[in-house]
């Protein structure tokens, strides 16, 4: 039977030969299956945490209620009015419920905005090393991703100049993640600058991947949304997954310009006919009253991070790289003549710790490994420091 050309569009790569980037998550799965007590730092969800008592709550209680039937395909007004307001305290740009799409999760927005921007025949710029779904999500559309690769050289720091001089007629949509996954980096107001200077000139998208934002200290981060002429051209997705511990509940959007909220919603009557209503009232709590939770989660990792670095010690020749943002440590394997597909798989066979390889992170994650602040305290400093000892023998 035939299949449309889609179906090999969002393959996990070009190249049915190329390695598996959750083969060691998924191969420490099944070894816990088995019964292997298996640390794992190969994803990003914190494991010992859950979501508040009172975003559950309001989830059942909305249940009871009855409200589990259709819903508006954007989203409730009254959800979409929490996300207008948080947007603005996060970013200090004004936008109203005109502005707010809801979906089902960050990864859906972003999939989403690709399908009613891109086309056959467009191009997208995008830093790389850059999150494992985005190549597929964006070029499921025909376009063609143009990479623009962060190096060991630069400690793997945005020139702007590099990405401006990527631009050409065909360039549609700039996708930007801050703070990034993997590396952890984030952009200057000046570098935003110069970046939507030349999404005006040129007529681009701009898209800012932010599921990280509001987890990190508000003064390691700067906003572009307010920059001049941000406001017709940028799009910023956001989620609950990180910020409110609701990766399961399925819960993100996107603001953007209301011509593109209004193509977002009919996107979205054609692919889910609304989300579930509880889930929603649970969301609304989530962003009015449970407030304090992103800054538990900020404190909880920089805490977890100085408890990993301090157990991973020196690892030269391996060389460590943190910025001090998202929910990662990042360590650059090269030096070891080991790919990090070959780092994680003899570390998950020699000390039963899972940690994440790049591969699926473009070309230059062949040689990172990103381990995860997501267990607690104990686990992630015997993991560490299983880790370090690794190292130790392989030099």
């Amino acid at each position: 039977m035939k299949y449309s050309s889609l179906t090999q569009r969002v393959a996990p790569g070009d190249d049915p030969s190329a390695p598996d980037p959750w083969a060691v998550h998924e191969l420490a799965l099944h070894r816990e299956a088995k019964g292997e007590d298996i640390v794992f730092l190969s994803i990003g969800q914190e494991a010992d945490e859950v979501t508040p008592e009172i975003i559950v709550d309001a989830a059942c209680q909305s249940l009871r209620r009855g409200r589990h039937h259709y819903t508006q395909a954007s989203g409730s007004d009254g959800l979409r009015n929490a996300i207008a307001n948080y947007h603005h305290k996060l970013t200090g740009q004004t936008v109203g419920i005109e502005n707010c799409t809801v979906f089902a999760g960050a990864q859906n927005a972003l999939f989403s905005v690709a399908q009613v921007l891109l086309e056959a025949g467009d191009e997208v710029l995008m830093l790389e090393p850059y999150y494992t779904t985005y190549s597929t999500t964006f070029s499921a559309t025909g376009a063609t991703i143009i990479e623009v690769p962060l190096t060991a050289a630069n400690n793997y720091q945005l020139q702007v100049d590099q990405l401006l001089q990527a631009i050409t007629s065909r360039t549609r949509l700039i996708v930007l993640n801050s703070p990034n996954n993997p590396m952890g980096q984030s952009y200057s107001m000046a570098q935003y600058k110069s970046i939507i200077e030349a999404c005006v000139k040129h007529d681009i998208w701009l898209l800012i991947d932010a599921v990280y934002a509001d987890i990190v200290d508000s003064e390691q981060l700067h906003h572009p949304q307010n920059i001049p002429g941000a406001d017709k051209l940028i799009i910023t997705v956001g989620s609950l997954s990180k910020s409110h511990r609701m990766t399961g509940w399925r819960m993100g959007w996107a603001v953007a310009p209301s011509e593109l909220s209004g193509h977002l919603a009919n996107l979205s009557m054609c692919m889910h006919y609304g989300l579930a209503p509880f889930v929603m009232d649970a969301a609304i709590v989530a962003i009015e009253q449970s407030t304090q939770t992103p800054a538990l989660v900020r404190d909880l990792l920089n805490k977890r991070r100085k408890v990993a670095l301090s157990q991973l010690g020196d690892i030269a020749p391996a060389v460590i790289h943190d910025t001090g943002m998202g929910m990662f440590i990042i360590v650059d394997v090269e030096p070891l003549q080991l790919t990090a597909l070959d780092f994680a798989l003899q570390l998950l066979e020699k000390h039963a710790v899972a940690v994440l390889p790049c591969v699926g992170f473009g070309p230059t994650g062949q040689y990172l490994v990103r381990i995860g602040l997501c267990v607690d305290d104990e686990k992630l400093a015997s993991a560490c420091k299983k880790i370090q000892d690794f190292v130790k023998t392989l030099v």
